[in-house]
């Protein structure tokens, strides 16, 4: 078959006809981009629209397919045979079609779930590769939306169909909205852990408690009441800080590892089960607030002064099998990269994730005023 021929041929029939490309694409029910490239032999029609375009041109099928006139018109029984065909050829194309539009509805669904969820699913560990699936899968979803539509025959009606319109506008203000929202916070995070890297943590350098809670209690929204004053019952230690004071708030931790005897060790573990703090409210009534004791929230058993208020924590981890006790103090852990220091965070890092109105967080730094609905620092 000569598809040249064939091209040249229809062309000569529509402009026997007196008919535009985008009249035929209506009356055939394609696009017009399909009338052009027949005309143009880069495609054929498809077997099932051939009788219709031979009926509308009142031309044999087989001059259509030869490309040229012949003198005898087509006789019943092969119009009939050509029928056949092209119910048949539309039937199967109706049902490959049918799945192939379901795959691809359940796949544009699909992709568009998993694009918000890893958007709005806090990831601890921001990395390239994060953002690489990311953006895989928008490219993704881009690609099995257009097929979709296209497939759908959407496309060719999105013009005439102002609720297809709206509907599509929507969805994709609010995924590029959610993208948006990934890229910035993706951004931020990843210019803080290059900060990070970028100033080594203060590590090695000399302990002083004194020094920590007149220079970073308020900003760290602690009084570093776990820390041991000094360090003279220790056998070996290791204390390592980084601490950046902002506009508002700080984002810092401060770790210290500190192996004691085994004696001194219990003692120490019994200053830190009895340390509490004496909170009063505006009308003078003072409340004691204990230390908790968790085990099963970090990678060792812990006693907590401070879990989430105000996006601080502090916490001392114990270490009985090595006589070791791991002091911590955390500000905004989230804008942190600490994944050199994760055996002494939380299990879960979402877990760092407290709602701001949640009363579950716990603090010895203040209580819970149920007169005033609300948290009262000391």
């Amino acid at each position: 078959m000569d598809q040249k021929k064939v091209g040249s041929f229809l062309k000569e029939l529509r402009k026997e006809k007196g008919v535009t490309q985008e009249q035929l694409a209506e009356k055939l029910n394609v696009s017009g981009r399909s009338v052009s490239r027949w005309e143009t032999g880069s495609n054929m029609p498809d077997i099932s629209l051939l009788v219709e375009i031979a009926d509308y041109y009142d031309v044999d099928v087989r001059e259509i397919i030869e490309g040229e006139r012949k003198s005898e018109m087509m006789d019943k029984e092969v119009r009939d045979v050509a029928n056949k065909m092209a119910d048949y050829a539309q039937n199967e194309k109706g049902r490959l079609f049918t799945i192939v539009r379901l795959i691809g509805i359940i796949g544009v669904i699909v992709l568009a779930i998993a694009i918000i969820f890893q958007c709005t699913n806090y990831n601890p560990e921001p990395s390239f590769g994060t953002f690489a699936a990311v953006a895989l899968s928008v490219v993704a979803f881009v690609a099995m939306m257009v097929l979709t539509l296209y497939v759908n025959g959407i496309l060719q009606k999105i013009k005439k169909n102002k609720f297809i319109t709206v509907g599509l506008i929507v969805l994709m203000s609010v995924l590029t909205l959610v993208i948006i929202r990934f890229l910035i916070t993706f951004g931020l995070l990843m210019m803080v852990i290059l900060i990070e890297m970028l100033s080594p943590t203060k590590k090695g350098v000399e302990y002083d408690k004194t020094t920590m809670i007149s220079e970073y209690s308020s900003e760290m929204n602690s009084d570093f009441l776990l820390f041991p004053d000094d360090l003279s019952k220790s056998v070996n230690d290791e204390f390592a800080y980084s601490a950046k004071t902002g506009l508002f708030d700080t984002d810092g931790y401060f770790i210290l590892k500190v192996q004691y005897n085994e004696e001194d060790y219990k003692d120490e573990a019994d200053r830190l089960a009895g340390t509490y703090n004496d909170v009063t409210i505006g009308d003078g009534t003072t409340y004691t607030q204990n230390v908790y004791y968790d085990d099963t929230t970090y990678n060792y058993p812990a006693y907590v002064a401070m879990d989430g208020y105000d996006s601080a924590y502090e916490y001392a981890l114990l270490d009985e099998e090595n006589d070791t006790i791991i002091y911590v103090s955390l500000s905004y852990p989230e804008n942190l990269h600490l994944s050199k220091y994760k055996d002494y965070l939380k299990k879960d890092a979402k877990a760092y994730f407290i709602s701001s109105s949640s009363l579950e967080r716990f603090s010895i730094y203040s209580h819970y005023d149920p007169a005033i609905d609300g948290w009262v620092s000391n």
